[in-house]
């Protein structure tokens, strides 16, 4: 937000559900309180969509209702606004969590589609989400998932005396690192390092010692420079493939290599034994990591190259240039009979 306001792009953020609300949905139970909380939200959305009218542009970030059809939205762009659609998931394929598998109906994921067509400019995380995007709109542009660079980086590691291998990640992404106890605990069975999963639950992993960090945004790069390889194992399903690789992005822009499922922008960030590693089956998982975990040297080379990586491709500063190009770009060709542009009003919808 700082850098677009420094292009003259100011931002006003309008989120549907506030800290309360999102921590009440992600736990299971409650489903009245649940089901009242997002009523009253998507009533206000209404007064939200009319107050859309004195901005320049709309974004809405993968919907702006949690739940329901895309009707919001539809009203938005009735107000004549333009709309910049913007997603970093395959949101067109239902996922749920355990909490509130039972209402995942709810979530309408055919409305993506009909976003993406109502939409002035689609903004997309990877290729995957793209191919997806331009079957609906030919205006779309790839703007990957970014990191602060100045925020995430590398930092001297205190002697641990172990190889300190980690997954970093939330409640929902968790279930793909507990699909892969079994490969973990052969790889773990081969060399004695520390296994550090820092998420916001306690892992399932029976039969595997591991170390957990509660997450926290004020200590997240503090617990991500204690680790030494970071892993990032995912299946390869359509949900997967449209994952921007944030972990990745992390361990990478903290100079911490990678081991990574070739998957989707895995495929696009990571370069095999340059910036990283990917491996498909368990043999090439334990090699990978034992190669690693044998060559402080290799780590450190993995590591240099990742961070390079991220400074040159994956910067939010470079990637809010890109996306206030778009913004400039989609207003100028809403407003061009009218009068030259110059600040702009942003309303920011986020889900």
């Amino acid at each position: 937000m700082p850098y677009l306001k420094s292009k003259g792009i100011e931002v006003d953020l309008i989120p549907f559900a506030d800290d309360d609300l999102m921590a009440m949905l992600h736990k299971p139970g409650r489903q009245t309180a649940k089901a009242v909380a997002n009523l009253s939200r998507f009533l206000g959305r209404f007064g939200d969509a009319i107050r859309a009218r004195r901005y320049d542009a709309v974004l809405i970030h993968r919907a702006a209702c949690i739940a329901g059809p895309a009707t919001i939205e539809r009203l938005i762009v009735a107000l004549g606004r333009p709309v910049i659609y913007d997603f970093d998931d395959a949101i067109f394929k239902l996922h749920t969590t355990d909490a509130n598998r039972r209402f995942g109906w709810l979530k309408f994921p055919g409305k993506t589609r009909a976003i993406c067509r109502i939409s002035d400019h689609v903004v997309a995380g990877n290729s995957y989400l793209a191919e997806y995007a331009l079957k609906h709109n030919s205006r779309v542009t790839v703007i990957p998932t970014s990191i602060d660079t100045d925020l995430y980086r590398p930092q001297k590691k205190k002697p641990n005396g172990r190889v300190v291998v980690g997954w970093t990640g939330s409640s929902t992404s968790q279930t793909h690192l507990e699909m892969f106890a079994s490969t973990i605990s052969q790889m773990l069975a081969r060399r004695e390092v520390e296994l550090r999963v820092i998420s916001d639950r306690e892992p399932i992993l029976p039969g595997i010692e591991c170390v957990w960090q509660p997450w926290s945004p004020k200590t997240e790069v503090a617990d991500l420079s204690g680790l030494d390889i970071g892993i990032m194992p995912i299946p390869d399903d359509e949900w997967a493939r449209g994952k921007c690789a944030l972990k990745a992005l992390q361990y990478m822009a903290m100079g911490v290599p990678a081991i990574c499922s070739p998957v989707g922008a895995n495929n696009e960030l990571v370069q095999h034994g340059d910036n990283g590693f990917l491996a498909s089956s368990t043999e090439d998982w334990i090699s990978c990591f034992e190669a690693l975990v044998d060559d402080s040297r290799l780590r450190t080379r993995l590591g240099s190259n990742a961070r390079l990586t991220v400074e040159r491709r994956y910067s939010m500063k470079l990637c809010a240039e890109l996306f206030a190009r778009v913004v400039t770009d989609t207003v100028e060709e809403h407003r061009r009979s009218e009068r030259p542009l110059r600040s702009l009003r942003f309303f920011a919808s986020l889900r």
